[in-house]
Parts: structure tokens; C-alpha cells; sequence
């Protein structure tokens, strides 16, 4: 029987397990990480793969589970775990094995459908050039784990995405959970955040992901990994 991937739902509202899960047609198991706790107990040769999802916390502030989380990111790299961060998911995986100079605050807010430039250092081909993908950020990557390769940039945030074949990582700063639809909601129920940083709301929910984001790179992150789809 396949082992399921875990995700990671370190999300306020708790909802962006889900909003992974319904992305993966192998096991999936969900477990919760609240902010005010610590770390559950878990076990990485229990599961084939770990997904960190992205958070309204900072990953510059220290959190009761940030000890453990540290511990189980990198008992998975020992025992070969294959683990996908997403946005704040991928900075705590950099803050994990690099240290918390590895991430830093930025100094304006990445927010709406946002073109991002994908290398041809992606590790799974056919996902090259420009394309749109849902971003809603204030922190960044600003150093990786040593043996890391760049896969995908842009003028806001150099690292958009990063692959490590050594350490079996994979982190995405854009959530490509959402699709048109459901990434269109979460903006409009927040358009404080738009006002504030004096972006365009209006626009914004006319546009959509570049390509079909929630099925591409869920896919690439088990292929990236030879897992059986």
C-alpha cells in the first residue's frame, strides 16, 4: 500500500490544506499546525512526501512549533523524504536548513496574479517562459541550502522557486494551489490589503494563472522525485 503525502497546514484559517489536497489523486493525509502550539509529533518514513503550505504568519517571527518544524524538515532530508514548501512553507524550509538569515521581510507587498519567469532549471520539463501565478507575500528567500538551483525568478523576488536533488526539496514562493476561481475569491475577501498598498483590485479580478498552476506543479513535484503519479 503507497505511504500518503503529508500536508502541512500552518494556514490561520486552516483552510489551505484542502485547497492542496483536492490537487493530488495519489494518498493524501492533512495534519494542522497551529501557531500558538508546538509541533505535532510525526513520524517522516511514515509518508512519501511532505508539503508545507504557505501561512499569514511571518517567517521572520519565532512561533512555538519553529523548533520542531526545524527537526522534522530535517529528519525528512535524512531519510530521503521528498518535502514541497509554498510560500511560507518554502521560507521555512530555507530558514530550517539555512538559518534565519536565509529569509528576510521585503520592502513592498507581492500581491495578485504576478508573471514569473520559469528557467529551464525547473526540473521537470515542459514549464518554461513567463506566465501569471497567484502571489500574496511580504516575505522571501534570500539565501538557499547549499547544492540549491534557482527555478523560476522575477523582478520582485529573485527566488520564486528553488530545487534541491540532494536534499529532495522543492519550494514555489507563488501558491499554485489556487485557480482562477478560488484565487479570485481569496482577493476579494480582503480588498483592505489592495487599498493599503494601492493596488487595483478591480483589475486584478480580471486576470487568472498563466497556466493550469494547481495540476502542472503538484505533478512536477512528485515526477521531480520519480514518484508514481
Amino acid at each position: 500500500m503507497r505511504k500518503p503525502v503529508l500536508i502541512l497546514d500552518y494556514s490561520v484559517d486552516g483552510q489551505s490544506g484542502a485547497n492542496i489536497k483536492r490537487w493530488f489523486s495519489v494518498p493524501v493525509e492533512v495534519g494542522r499546525v497551529s501557531s500558538l502550539g508546538s509541533f505535532p509529533g510525526l513520524n517522516p518514513e511514515e509518508y512519501s512526501g511532505v508539503v508545507h503550505s504557505g501561512s499569514a504568519l511571518s517567517i521572520v517571527d519565532d512561533h512555538p512549533f519553529i523548533p520542531g518544524a526545524k527537526e522534522f524538515i530535517g529528519n525528512c532530508c535524512t531519510c530521503s523524504i521528498p518535502q514541497m514548501g509554498i510560500c511560507y512553507g518554502h521560507q521555512l524550509l530555507a530558514r530550517a536548513i539555512s538559518g534565519r538569515n536565509s529569509v528576510e521581510r521585503c520592502n513592498s507587498v507581492e500581491l495578485g496574479w504576478i508573471p514569473v519567469d520559469f528557467l529551464p532549471s525547473w526540473p521537470v520539463e515542459g514549464l518554461v517562459g513567463s506566465y501569471a501565478v497567484w502571489q500574496s507575500h511580504y516575505d522571501r528567500v534570500i539565501k538557499l541550502p547549499q547544492g540549491s538551483v534557482i527555478t523560476a525568478t522575477n523582478h520582485h523576488t529573485e527566488i520564486q522557486a528553488f530545487f534541491n536533488s540532494e536534499l529532495r526539496l522543492f519550494g514555489t514562493q507563488f501558491h499554485p494551489e489556487f485557480d482562477r476561481d478560488s484565487g479570485n475569491r481569496c482577493f476579494a475577501d480582503d480588498p483592505e490589503i489592495f487599498a493599503i498598498n494601492g493596488i487595483d483590485i478591480k483589475k486584478t479580478l480580471q486576470d487568472g494563472p498563466g497556466f493550469n498552476t494547481g495540476k502542472v506543479v503538484f505533478d512536477h513535484f512528485l515526477k521531480a522525485f520519480e514518484q508514481e503519479l
